[in-house]
């Protein structure tokens, strides 16, 4: 689950190394790293503030299901956001960081929510469909991309904030993991090609779309950096 920090200068990530997961982060340019959090349980989907100077995570400290909270990276201080029974994961920041959209069951299948930061007030924002998960907002905020199951296929869509409405971009296989381009036209994302995994591109406006496989095997969770060159 990688992210990347505002600057582009770091990322975020879980790592499987000592079996249990864990949230590191990197310097792309030295490669230093430092641990974030090694709770008992699911330390998961870590994705950076726009100020570059706080993460919000996953974490089921205490046994219990995962919930959302920010961590301020200089002094490990953490904030619990949601305190819900049900699985509540996968934040991502809004761009002028006062809220975060995340994916929860909490209504009986995986939604997409937003909490103010603030307040905790928090609503839903998805109806179309049993199944919306993966949201991160485009650069003006004006909407989400997020995976949108329809007829059996998991879909990269676009969400329109001010309308609700959901209007799918790619129509077949098995899609995943949509990071959104810095300038807001372009989504990459995971899919699936003859049993391989291969990352695919697409506008968001729908008319453009390809594919990219790996000869040296398959690749998933793609992550657009800050910049795009």
């Amino acid at each position: 689950s990688p992210s990347w920090s505002p600057d582009g200068t770091k990322i975020v990530y879980v790592s499987f190394e000592h079996y249990l997961p864990q949230i590191y982060i990197s310097d792309v340019i030295t490669g230093d790293r430092s641990l974030v959090t090694s709770f008992s349980g699911i330390n998961g989907a870590p994705t950076f503030s726009p100020d570059g100077q706080s993460l919000a995570v996953a974490l089921s400290k205490g046994g219990n299901n995962p919930n959302i909270y920010t961590i301020n990276i200089a002094s490990k201080k953490l904030h619990k956001i949601t305190n819900n029974w049900a699985i509540n994961t996968e934040p991502s920041w809004a761009p002028d960081g006062k809220s975060l959209i995340f994916t929860s069951d909490r209504g009986g299948s995986p939604q997409i929510y937003q909490v103010n930061l603030q307040d905790k007030l928090t609503q839903r924002l998805t109806y179309d469909g049993k199944y919306n998960a993966t949201a991160s907002y485009t650069a003006d905020g004006s909407e989400i991309i997020l995976l949108h199951q329809l007829d059996g296929n998991f879909n990269i869509a676009v969400m329109d904030l001010k309308t609700g409405t959901i209007k799918d971009l790619t129509h077949s296989g098995k899609n995943q993991s949509p990071s959104v381009a810095p300038n807001g036209k372009m989504v990459v994302f995971a899919s699936e090609h003859s049993g391989q995994g291969v990352l695919g591109i697409v506008s968001t406006n729908g008319r453009v779309s390809l594919r990219i496989p790996d000869e040296n095997g398959s690749v998933q969770e793609p992550a657009w950096s800050p910049f795009l060159s």
